[in-house]
């Protein structure tokens, strides 16, 4: 900057104004006004207050900026969400229904009558079960038959469980079996046997984590068994 003359630092002010270089502006202006302070003159504020040369570098410094190709901002990379655990299937709480004071007996040969023998089982009835006894009742007609005509209307109680097919086997209820496969009859087999079946079913896609509602009747305080049907008559 030293080799410079001042009419060359006033050319390069000029241009740094024009291309908006305020630094280099601001540095340049000030080795101008230490040199025309040396010779006793008046530094100067603005290198020009001339309008029409403020006008042309103004617009020159417009058509600089419009020129300059645009960089396209860079994505800034995101920290990957954290893992969120997994919310554990909520367990179905099926058909629960206390029994009442009293039941009263259902007629042979109806719908009701077979929801009692179905039901009273040891081993329960599974939905599958009930659908295939009870055509052509369906599914929203069976559960209607459990809270209402069971416990409404003969005053029976509804307990569920949950259990899986080879579990429906053992209780030889071969329509809620799922994907468990066992066509002979669980005491037709030895334990080992039983073992031999479920490790093979278990080879081939068996789930026991697929699990079915099992419908029980639960009777009225001191009721050892439920009430014998009565007559005959048509299904319901």
């Amino acid at each position: 900057m030293e080799n410079l003359t001042t009419a060359q630092l006033k050319e390069q002010a000029h241009e740094a104004i024009r291309t908006g270089d305020r630094k280099k502006v601001a540095t340049l202006t000030g080795e101008i006004n230490s040199r025309i302070a040396a010779k006793g003159g008046k530094p100067v504020k603005a290198l020009t207050k001339d309008p029409a040369k403020l006008a042309a570098l103004k617009a020159d410094r417009a058509r600089i900026k419009q020129d300059a190709p645009e960089v396209a901002p860079q994505p800034v990379a995101q920290p990957a969400p954290a893992a969120q655990p997994k919310a554990k299937a909520r367990k179905p709480r099926g058909i629960n229904i206390a029994p009442k004071k009293e039941a009263r007996a259902c007629r042979a040969g109806t719908k009701q009558a077979t929801l009692v023998d179905l039901l009273s089982r040891a081993g329960g009835a599974s939905m599958a079960e009930l659908r295939e006894a009870l055509r052509p009742w369906k599914d929203v007609t069976i559960k209607s038959g459990l809270s209402w005509d069971m416990n409404h209307q003969k005053g029976y109680g509804i307990r569920t469980t949950f259990e899986n097919g080879y579990q429906r086997w053992l209780a030889t209820d071969y329509a809620g079996m799922g994907t468990f496969r066992g066509d002979s009859h669980p005491d037709d087999n030895t334990e080992e046997q039983k073992a031999a079946l479920l490790a093979d079913n278990l080879a081939n896609g068996y789930d026991p984590e697929e699990v079915f509602a099992v419908y029980h009747l639960v009777l009225p305080a001191g009721l050892k068994a439920p009430v014998p049907h009565t007559g005959g008559g048509v299904a319901e």
